[in-house]
């Protein structure tokens, strides 16, 4: 993950998304998934997603897949959660909240089992960032709060807009 996080960091660098048709235009109802690369043996996606301002997603799993962003323009806030526990009624408990906010260049790592997170628009402007997944992520688990800590998993499908 170090290595695909340099190359990241390179490319952002280098200006490689700076271009505007590299995102989509915002999206009022929903940030704006584009699929940019789908490894013709589905070993690795790469997405660019458009924020509006207050945008985000709720806290969510990646599906047992890696993923690897980075902050393209804007800035974003990010907590990154732990699962602590799961019982017999399928609730989840999560621990260690770690809040962070990230901008331009920066990069953040999810790696199972540590694949817990919500991510969202934290500024004023639009905000892009660009993903690398272990895999086409087509669907994952958004979680609720179910009282006293707990949270119940939703499924969510995740659909590209262009």
């Amino acid at each position: 993950m170090t290595r695909l996080a340099a190359v990241l960091a390179d490319l952002d660098a280098a200006g490689a998304f700076d271009e505007p048709e590299f995102f989509l235009p915002q999206r009022s109802d929903h940030y704006a998934r584009r699929l940019v690369h789908l490894d013709p043996d589905r070993r690795f996606v790469v997405v660019a997603i458009t924020w509006a301002p207050g945008q985000g997603s709720p806290l969510h799993d990646h599906a047992g897949l890696w993923g690897v962003e980075i902050v393209a323009r804007g800035i974003m806030h990010e907590t990154v959660f732990r699962l602590e526990e799961r019982d017999d009624r399928g609730r989840y408990r999560f621990a260690d909240p770690r809040p962070g906010v990230t901008a331009r260049g920066q990069i953040g790592v999810l790696i199972p089992p540590l694949e817990y997170h919500d991510f969202g628009n934290g500024g004023e402007a639009v905000a892009h960032t660009v993903h690398v997944y272990g895999g086409n992520l087509t669907h994952a688990q958004a979680f609720v709060p179910d009282g006293d800590g707990w949270h119940r998993a939703t499924a969510v499908e995740l659909h590209y807009d262009g």
